[in-house]
């Protein structure tokens, strides 16, 4: 009735950051100097970081319909901040018929910002030159604490044909964001103090073992967060004063995605074609991420057939269009919380491949 499983995480990094910056000397009013030279910053570091993890569950099986699963995991880092956390989980998988599946659950989640990515600089370095701050304020990113809570059920309509309804809300103390700040595109970590994330999935399955088979997922989710409290010198000084006491969207929040696709398999050809839909990241509006980028659909098409080329298992090639209809999309604009340069998706690409099964 019960397995019991546990076990134990250990990691040790030694992070060395190499960082050299030419800036343009300014006066006291912030005009640049002319004529002026370029002058390096050179802002090295190096850091010892380590985290371990200690897990224990039971898996229990109350009745042949329903099984519960709960444990309590520890976790606890040392890097350029130590913390840890004592985090309890409970969940449970009920099937009330055969073509029924309910499940539910709550976690509690500890983690870490991505020590790599936290570095070591000396803001005051660039005082008086062109990459000078207006906010010397600079907490160390702290670790992301969340409460989860999951429930969902899956229904069998018929033969091959599943429908599934899937809700979700996590609120966050110090949640982690990522912002790519300044010219390279290398990603810093910070800390909204409040965050909630909420939403629902709809999914679709028909398999039956015959030649077609597809899939569709819809999902509808927001992500907002509130007072920004580490890496503080990355923004305005306006963006954290309106942050501090209003929820704004997450950068990354998109309201809702669409993924879709099918296959049917004709004697030895395989055809295949997916879609998706993204109603758009933020962009900076009225208030800070107030407003989103367009939308966009993406449609993908492919086909591969198997050989036998005498070798034991059979040789698949396979082609692929990657955006059939060359659509011309926008996923960030450079303007937002956190977002410092353009993206674009991928523009109308051909691929072939060709794999060996061993």
């Amino acid at each position: 009735d019960h397995t019991v499983r546990g076990g134990v995480i250990y990691q040790a990094d030694d992070l060395i950051s190499r960082t050299s910056s030419d800036v343009l000397r300014v006066d006291g009013a912030g005009n640049q100097m002319v004529p002026d030279f370029p002058l390096t910053i050179v802002d090295n570091g190096t850091k010892h970081a380590w985290s371990y993890s200690v897990y224990l569950q039971d898996e229990w099986k109350i009745i042949p319909t329903l099984t519960l699963n709960y444990g309590v995991r520890y976790d606890a880092f040392d890097a350029f901040d130590a913390e840890s956390q004592l985090s309890p989980r409970i969940n449970f998988v009920w099937q009330p018929t055969d073509t029924t599946t309910i499940h539910g659950g709550f976690s509690r989640y500890f983690s870490p910002p991505p020590i790599e990515l936290v570095a070591s600089t000396d803001i005051a370095l660039f005082d008086g030159t062109t990459a000078a701050v207006a906010d010397h304020t600079d907490t160390t990113p702290k670790a992301e604490r969340a409460d989860y809570y999951d429930i969902g059920v899956q229904q069998q309509l018929a033969a091959g044909l599943v429908l599934g309804l899937d809700g979700f809300y996590k609120a966050s103390h110090n949640l982690i964001d990522e912002g790519q700040f300044g010219a390279p595109i290398i990603l810093t970590p910070f800390n909204y103090k409040t965050g909630r994330q909420y939403g629902v999935e709809v999914t679709g399955n028909f398999d039956n073992g015959g030649p077609f088979s597809a899939y569709v997922n819809a999902a509808y989710e927001r992500a907002v967060g509130r007072d920004i409290v580490s890496s503080e010198f990355q923004f305005s000084p306006d963006d954290l004063a309106f942050i501090a006491t209003h929820f704004i969207p997450l950068d990354h929040q998109q309201i809702v995605s669409v993924s879709a696709g099918a296959t049917y398999t004709w004697k030895t050809f395989r055809f295949s074609a997916d879609l998706l839909y993204g109603s758009g990241l933020r962009r900076d509006g009225a208030p800070p991420n107030g407003d989103h980028v367009s939308g966009y659909v993406q449609v993908n098409i492919g086909v591969s057939r198997a050989f036998d080329l005498g070798v034991g298992k059979p040789t698949t090639a396979r082609f692929d269009m990657i955006n059939l209809f060359d659509e011309k999309y926008e996923i960030r604009d450079g303007t937002g919380v956190g977002v410092g340069a353009p993206q674009f998706g991928p523009r109308r690409g051909f691929f072939v491949g060709l794999s060996q099964a061993l």
